[in-house]
């Protein structure tokens, strides 16, 4: 009689990636590995766990909400776990979730590094560069792609928008662009200037609302704020400060932030270069002074003179002199 084949295999498989068990016998931890066939379930349980909902993660994985719940069910199945509380407002991770999240996204990138050397391995005469960036920088880089792709057409960007920083030296990305500087690493850097952020609320809002425009606004108007994961940004902390202790809204993801005060819900704290190119918005405050406002260029220290990675620095950090001007 065959033996069902579990998802969780031992180390001495090859072609497997590697990821933890939760289980812990006698204080040690058992490594284990998940076949490439069962990828689908690792990103099931990734989108549910950023969606909270089985009509979420259907948008963003192109499935149905049953073929969902049943691909989690069998995950759970073949672990003897349970990772989600099932509520009526949607899906909580459990303790054992919780733990699992950070392994099943290492394998998300391990995944994605193997699917970009594939291709990149079948199409050697076009090379592809890997930038990352959060979703305001990503907006700029984007509304001028166009020219860049004319000026070099054999050199393919994959763009990646997000909140976590990514990691080079496990090359899930060439490039990358954010506020923090790093401390560590083997990296090389350069500051493309400073970001400056205000206020801002749409049109209509502002005319309606004409405390938007002085300093009484902090407690007079409504406003567009934060939830987790970001909660913790600089921006939010100033407003906080502020004595904004109660948005009207709480946005998870940065875009919402924009269509929020486009749509007139209040008043928001979005960067200038964002802000000030927006026809329906109106900015109701000058500069304001945050904590966290440089912007940073890194490559690691193994990709800096390649070639293609060095076109597209060079095509950036003229684009993003404007930040600061």
């Amino acid at each position: 009689m065959t033996r069902k084949r579990s998802i969780w295999q031992s180390n001495q498989d090859v072609g497997f990636f590697s990821i933890e068990k939760p289980n812990v016998v006698n204080g040690i931890s058992s490594p284990y590995v998940v076949p490439m066939q069962n990828w689908d379930l690792i990103r099931v349980f990734l989108a549910v766990s950023e969606r909270g909902s089985l009509l979420g993660a259907s948008g963003q994985l192109g499935m149905s909400p049953p073929t969902i719940a049943r691909h989690l069910t069998r995950l759970e199945d073949e672990l003897g776990l349970t990772l989600f509380i099932r509520r009526h407002d949607g899906y909580r991770l459990t303790r054992e979730g919780h733990q699992l999240l950070p392994k099943a996204r290492q394998v998300a990138r391990s995944v994605g590094i193997f699917s970009r050397t594939a291709t990149d391995a079948k199409n050697p005469e076009r090379t592809r560069v890997r930038l990352a960036s959060g979703f305001w920088f990503s907006r700029l880089i984007t509304a001028e792609l166009s020219s860049f792709h004319a000026n070099n057409p054999g050199i393919e960007l994959d763009l990646v928008t997000g909140h976590e920083i990514a990691d080079l030296s496990d090359g899930e990305a060439d490039i990358s662009i954010r506020n923090i500087r790093p401390e560590n690493g083997a990296l090389v850097m350069r500051k493309l200037g400073e970001t400056l952020y205000a206020i801002y609320g749409s049109k209509s809002y502002v005319a309606r609302n004409p405390a938007a425009r002085e300093e009484e606004r902090f407690q007079s108007c409504d406003w567009i704020g934060a939830a987790e994961p970001l909660a913790s940004l600089a921006s939010q902390v100033w407003l906080q400060e502020k004595g904004v202790r109660n948005p009207k809204l709480r946005c998870s993801h940065t875009p919402q932030f924009l269509d929020a005060a486009i749509a007139g819900v209040g008043l928001a704290i979005l960067p200038r270069i964002i802000g000030d190119k927006e026809e329906s918005l109106v900015r109701v405050s000058e500069s304001i002074e945050l904590t966290s406002k440089e912007v940073w260029l890194i490559v690691h220290e193994r990709s800096r003179d390649v070639p293609e990675i060095r076109t597209v620095i060079n095509w950036l950090v003229p684009l993003f002199k404007q930040i600061s001007d």
